[in-house]
């Protein structure tokens, strides 16, 4: 089993981007990143208070981010444009379980400037084959609301499988909503 103690953090390249862990310094970048698409995410994200949007928050929570890989909990990636540095857009996998599980939850936004441009599918592909190859996870669970039919076409092409709908799941948005829960598992276990 491998896990990620002690090991440098994981620069995965795909044709158009770069998908990196940010560190602490970087916290201008992916505020400006949320504040930018404030309005194009609120309808799939709990509401946010003004605290998300500063510095500190964003310096805690990367600095955060690093302990939640180096323990092997969590894996949060930005998707930067290899000549802008732009973020693009972002997937996290969280909730790492080993054991008798490995497993993990995957979330992700695409920033509204680049969506519909094919980059939240070669995003993930990539990341996907990262946490299956490189962290071996047997398997990915991701969910979306039952109108996000976007998610709902991404990650039929990812290869990812419904299993269920999960009533009243997540507070999005104000409210609690369905969700239908999909996973993708690791073809080489």
């Amino acid at each position: 089993m491998h896990t990620p103690n002690n090991i440098a953090s994981p620069i995965i390249r795909t044709s158009r981007t770069d998908l990196v862990m940010l560190s602490a310094e970087d916290a201008p970048l992916i505020r400006d990143y949320y504040q930018l698409n404030q309005a194009h995410l609120s309808p799939w994200e709990p509401i946010r208070d003004d605290s998300f949007y500063s510095l500190e928050h964003w310096r805690q929570q990367l600095a955060d981010n690093a302990i939640q890989y180096q323990n092997g909990s969590a894996l949060k990636l930005v998707a930067l444009d290899k000549h802008t540095k732009e973020i693009i857009a972002i997937c996290n996998f969280t909730n790492i379980v080993r054991g008798i599980f490995q497993a993990c939850n995957l979330g992700y936004s695409v920033s509204a400037r680049y969506q519909a441009q094919g980059y939240m599918h070669e995003v993930l592909s990539a990341a996907l084959d990262y946490v299956f190859n490189e962290l071996d996870l047997h398997r990915v669970m991701a969910n979306y609301m039952t109108h996000n039919q976007r998610s709902a076409r991404l990650l039929k092409r990812l290869g990812f499988e419904e299993e269920g709908l999960a009533k009243s799941y997540l507070h999005i948005a104000g409210n609690w909503q369905d969700h239908v829960l999909t996973a993708k598992i690791n073809d080489a276990h």
